[in-house]
């Protein structure tokens, strides 16, 4: 008995003192889509950041698929040391828990959310032939050809799907949803014309936007987008409840010790106030709001009771 609480005292010291020395090996982060897309993005400015920081390679790994779902699994069930993290979404942990009915994980105790990154207002992108300026044009010409007009999304259970659920209950447009495995794939059927809108965040579309291939009709956020000044809100287009933003944080498995996150809650801070950072994620129409656990943790939750109505209202399901 003796030896047995020697060893458990043994245990219970070492943990601060692996926090202490975190990182020793190379950082995942899993990314839940493939590369392309704002989560990417976001994981590949923050990780290259992180590797000058700590001194450590940062390793993003892209497990795309089933909307995030396969990657918050692999992060949820891995081993609560730090060295396995989730580039965690408003698709995997703000629409994903409450569109899917199943499934493998609780996007709130499975986890522990480190720190919001940033956020990123979605635009209401179209292919280039679509003869529409305005949110009230494309009404009007997805309502006169009813079977003519798509939208692509990263994935059934995305926040780009949810949006285009949300565009459809406040217009009526009567769109066909297309899901893709990631928001790059989805872009290139739009730049081909093989889905003709989508309704995304703005780094996957700024340089295509800016070439001529692709048009920006509406931003869908609180306000204008530095990146795309000339382009309007919904709500100057007299739809102001459609708005959503796409947003990207770090969590990891439920039980991190406090230490680790903290010392990553820490840098995630530092990096969002630096002027390069603040700029990049600006050119990409992206800004930066970092949130500490406990208030990221709550931020999740009160976007799930956002969606949830959506879900319900628009009957859309994940599988």
């Amino acid at each position: 008995m003796r030896a047995l609480l020697i060893f458990g005292f043994l245990l219970a010291g070492a943990l601060p003192v692996a926090a202490a020395t975190y990182p020793e090996r190379p950082i995942r982060i899993i990314v839940p889509v493939p590369p392309g897309g704002s989560s990417d993005f976001t994981a590949r400015i923050v990780g290259q950041k992180l590797v000058e920081a700590l001194g450590q390679n940062v390793v993003i790994e892209n497990r795309g698929g089933a909307s995030g779902v396969i990657a918050s699994e692999m992060v949820a069930r891995a081993n609560a040391d730090g060295y396995t993290l989730l580039m965690s979404s408003s698709s995997t942990h703000g629409i994903g828990p409450v569109l899917y009915r199943k499934l493998p994980y609780d996007a709130i105790r499975s986890f522990t959310h480190v720190a919001l990154i940033n956020t990123i207002p979605t635009a209401m992108v179209v292919h280039q032939s679509v003869p529409a300026n305005s949110i009230r044009e494309f009404v009007a010409l997805a309502k006169a050809r009813p079977d003519a007009y798509s939208f692509g999304s990263s994935g059934g259970g995305s926040a780009s799907r949810l949006m285009g659920e949300l565009f459809k209950l406040e217009t009526g447009a009567p769109l066909t949803h297309v899901p893709y495995k990631g928001s790059g794939l989805a872009t290139l059927d739009l730049i081909a014309g093989q889905v003709q809108v989508m309704f995304d965040g703005l780094p996957s579309h700024i340089a295509n936007i800016k070439s001529g291939k692709l048009r920006a009709i509406a931003v869908l956020g609180e306000r204008r987008s530095a990146a795309l000044p000339n382009v309007p809100t919904a709500a100057e287009m007299g739809y102001p409840r459609i708005e959503g933003s796409l947003w990207y944080g770090v969590s990891g498995p439920a039980g991190l010790p406090r230490e680790i996150v903290e010392k990553l809650r820490k840098e995630i801070f530092r990096i969002d106030a630096l002027d390069e950072i603040r700029e990049r994620f600006a050119g990409a129409g992206a800004f930066p709001s970092p949130l500490g656990p406990g208030e990221y943790t709550k931020f999740i939750a009160a976007e799930n009771a956002k969606w949830a109505p959506v879900v319900a209202a628009s009957g859309a399901t994940a599988e």
